[in-house]
């Protein structure tokens, strides 16, 4: 049977395995798998990576002998990496099944590309939070981190793969995360026309008139980027659309979309475009939970809420989360219902994140701010109704997702999610999800969980009063759909997905080759001039 007519549902590691045996696969992403930092004592130690790209990719790559390329984020990922043997790392240390390697940008070039370009123009822009009136301001400066900032930490993660491509007789298969590697693809194109690329976006794409708020030339830029890869891969097909139409803007690209066979073709390269949303692991998950330092964070958290019902959220500080907003509808519910007060604690247990930018810096104190009063205004001797934590934690978290009674999940917008889906799985409380309707997780979670508007405030908070009021029977039946839903679905299915969608276009490219005369016509397509 070939690949691709495997079915998804029964495909199985081996199976993975037997057909990569001539086969290279290599990920590429800003953030990679582990994070070296140096203790109190002076030693170094490897960490796991955070974000949802690590905890999917991570997962996808068990039936692999990969290599994973990402940049190094701090002095001692630099200088572990320099030290191993072929710079290469395996990873996890405890049970090695891929390869790590990190490219190492000049300190001025990756804030340009991480702080300039990829995290204050390309992040805002996907979520759809410019603030019109006041940022982003495109001027020189920002021009100048896409020329020696964006390309060039794009062209030295390619120059990476170029290296990895070479030191093998194997057919590399390329796997590129996320907005912050869109131009990646065309510097390999250019050095090897034939290789087979996947680009996955794990956040949102946006509609044309949104995209047109990047100048027309890093617009341009960015488009023929995407389009050198053979397969595009979003979370929902809403993103699909969103960015098929954006193809069709003829003042950014001369491209013929196909909108029936969801595909692009620009020149003599076509690209095909498709959804998979990204999922997690659930055995591995449920591994996790059971571990003693879990165990402890699930024991201090029972304790602190006592006989009180916990209201959960775990995200990074970062303006997409909502969180402001999540705690003033908290704020609003205690005001309004006051039967509630000391029967309930909202504990927020979040990752810091870019504290290197200002934004980011006063969003954090905009939370501590805000947390403080709320609790100022309502708490007693015996009682504080906010519980805040701003650290790099993840046994806390999974401890967190396994106890709430209500979990709060209100981005403004969110490529998918992975919150939502392993509180879903990992808690045995029957607890509610709250779960904003801008998340691409919503789609396959309607029905399971109490949707909100994110910018509602008032509906949140009466929503919040509706989770932690309703009855047994309900909440058992909502946590069970929920559950089951995530479990149809899993990152090793989601990752080979896009493995199929590259042997779909290798076949393609066979059959080219074969029957050159005999190979159909490609249907006509919606041209634009």
């Amino acid at each position: 049977m070939e690949w691709d007519e495997l079915d998804l549902e029964t495909v199985t590691p081996r199976q993975v395995r037997q057909y990569l045996r001539d086969k290279y696969v290599i990920v590429a992403s800003n953030r990679g798998p582990v994070e070296f930092r140096r203790d109190p004592d002076g030693s170094i130690r490897p960490y796991r990576g955070a974000g949802g790209v690590v905890t999917a990719m991570s997962t996808a790559l068990t039936a692999t002998e990969a290599v994973w390329i990402s940049a190094a984020r701090t002095r001692e990922d630099a200088l572990v990496a320099g030290g191993a043997t072929g710079r290469r790392l395996h990873m996890p240390p405890e049970r090695p099944q891929y390869w790590v390697k990190f490219v190492v940008p000049d300190r001025e070039d990756f804030h340009q590309y991480y702080n300039v370009i990829s995290n204050s123009l390309l992040w805002p822009l996907q979520h759809y939070l410019f603030d019109i009136t006041r940022r982003p301001s495109i001027d020189e400066t920002v021009y100048e981190a896409w020329k020696n900032g964006y390309r060039r930490v794009n062209r030295l993660f390619a120059e990476e793969i170029i290296r990895e491509i070479r030191s093998t007789d194997k057919k590399p298969l390329i796997f590129l995360q996320d907005y912050h590697l869109f131009l990646c693809a065309a510097y390999i194109r250019r050095r090897e026309p034939d290789v087979l690329i996947h680009h996955f976006t794990h956040c949102p794409w946006v509609q044309p008139d949104y995209l047109r708020f990047l100048p027309q030339p890093m617009r341009r830029e960015l488009l023929q980027g995407m389009l050198a890869n053979d397969v595009l891969g979003f979370h929902t097909h809403h993103y699909v659309n969103n960015f098929l139409q954006c193809c069709r803007e003829a003042e950014a690209v001369r491209a013929s979309v196909d909108l029936k066979r969801r595909t692009v073709r620009l020149g003599e390269r076509e690209t095909l475009v498709r959804h998979y949303p990204i999922s997690i692991d659930h055995e591995a998950l449920e591994k996790t939970a059971g571990r003693p330092d879990v165990l402890h964070h699930r024991e201090r958290l029972r304790s602190l809420a006592g006989d009180r019902k916990l209201l959960v959220r775990v995200d990074r500080v970062e303006p997409s989360k909502n969180i402001l907003r999540g705690l003033q509808a908290y704020e609003l519910f205690l005001r309004q219902n006051p039967q509630w007060r000391e029967r309930v604690i909202f504990a927020n247990l979040l990752y810091p994140s870019r504290l290197d930018l200002p934004l980011y810096r006063d969003l954090k104190r905009e939370i501590e701010e805000l947390s403080h009063s709320i609790n100022r205004e309502f708490g007693t001797l015996e009682w504080d109704p906010v519980y805040l934590e701003i650290e790099d934690n993840y046994p806390r978290s999974v401890a967190a997702l396994r106890e709430f009674d209500v979990l709060l999940v209100n981005p403004v917008i969110d490529g998918m999610n992975l919150v939502s889906k392993e509180g879903a799985v990992l808690n045995v409380r029957d607890g509610v999800i709250i779960l904003s309707v801008g998340a691409g997780a919503y789609h396959e979670l309607r029905g399971s969980v109490l949707p909100v508007n994110p910018l509602d405030v008032a509906e949140t908070a009466r929503t919040i009063r509706n989770a932690l009021e309703l009855g047994e029977r309900k909440r058992k039946a909502e946590a069970k759909a929920a559950r089951e839903a995530v479990r149809a679905n899993t990152s090793f299915k989601w990752f080979v997905q896009q493995m199929r969608a590259l042997r779909y276009v290798e076949r393609l490219r066979e059959e080219a080759r074969r029957r050159p005369e005999d190979f159909p016509a490609l249907p006509s397509y919606e041209r634009l001039t």
